[in-house]
Parts: structure tokens; sequence; C-alpha cells
């Protein structure tokens, strides 16, 4: 599952809301994570995730064959905690950009806090890019950005696909979401 260059193994959806994935799960050796390349992208995918409100979890290959039960209660318990932490910033009593450490976020440059997104906007996910009002994209556009980040048309894009819960970019979601960033940018 995933977005552009932003791909995970397994997601895991909230039990009672229907679209509202909690947890990403990744699942891949000790020998793939050891580059840098891998580790870089692998941090920037996680960022990624949990700007959106997502929980990360990992399963090492070698734990798993290893201790395949002890693992298997361990996605468990992040699982609970992907979904209390998910109420919590559903209900905007948790900033979002709030990560697994504890630790907010912060720019380097100035050591204040980076402004955060409120809870998500009320929007369905529903199957087609077709069944959302320009209206609807919109109100995700400007939760996305409600958070300060710079980002580029392409990020946005990625970020959106993620949030409406499509597991890739194609042609007509992108020409969706490029009408509904034209109609949304002159109110931002």
């Amino acid at each position: 599952m995933g977005a552009s260059q932003f791909r995970i193994d397994m997601a895991a959806e909230h039990p009672r809301k229907l679209g509202r994935f909690v947890l990403a799960i990744e699942c891949d050796g000790a020998s793939y994570h050891s580059s840098y390349t891998a580790r870089d992208r692998d941090r920037l995918r996680q960022q990624q995730f949990e700007n959106l409100g997502w929980r990360f979890h990992r399963i090492w290959s070698t734990d798993w064959f290893m201790r395949k039960e002890e693992e298997i209660q361990r996605a468990i318990k992040a699982f609970e905690n992907a979904v209390l932490f998910a109420d919590k910033l559903d209900r905007g009593a948790l900033p979002n950009n709030n990560h697994a450490n504890g630790n907010h976020r912060e720019h380097a440059d100035s050591g204040t806090p980076k402004h955060q997104r409120g809870p998500r906007p009320n929007v369905p996910v529903r199957t087609s890019i077709d069944q959302y009002s320009i209206s609807e994209l919109a109100q995700l556009l400007q939760w996305i950005s409600s958070d300060g980040q710079l980002r580029t048309d392409d990020q946005i894009m990625d970020e959106m696909v993620v949030a409406l819960g499509f597991s890739r970019r194609g042609a007509r979601i992108e020409r969706a979401i490029q009408s509904a960033i034209a109609y949304w940018r002159p109110r931002a």
C-alpha cells in the first residue's frame, strides 16, 4: 500500500472509523535496512505517514522467524496504541506531529514548535476520486497545509493520495487533486 514513492507493506484501519488508517506496518529484513539510502528513505516515509496521523510499526524478518508469537503480540499492541492515538488526534487532544518517540518535532533553526494540524476533516474515505466533491478535496488540502510546512504541488499530491486512502496515483486522481489545488489555492 502507498502513495507515489511512499510505500508500506501493510496498513491497519481503525475498527470503528471506516477508511481511517491508523497504523503502517513495515516488514523487511535487517540487510535491507543496513544501507544509508534505505534508512534515509524509510525515515522520510515514516515521517510522511506520521505527519498524516498514522503510527508506524516495524517487524524484522529475523524476529518474525525466531519469535513469531512475541512479534504478533507486539503488532497487536502497536495497533491498539495506534487506535487510541488516532482517537485522541481526531478529538484534537494531541498535535498531529506527535511521533512514536513522544517528542514534538521542532524547527532546527529556530527552536520553535511547528504549527500543528487540527483534527482531520470529516471527509469520508471513498473508493473513487469521482465520489469526492471539490469542496471536500479543498477541506483536505486546507488540513494538510495547516501544519505550516512548505510543500511542492507534488508533495501535496502525495499527501492527498494517502489522506484519501488510495494505493497509487493515477491520471484521474492527479487531475482531480490538481483541480482542487487550483480551486483551493486562491483561498489559502
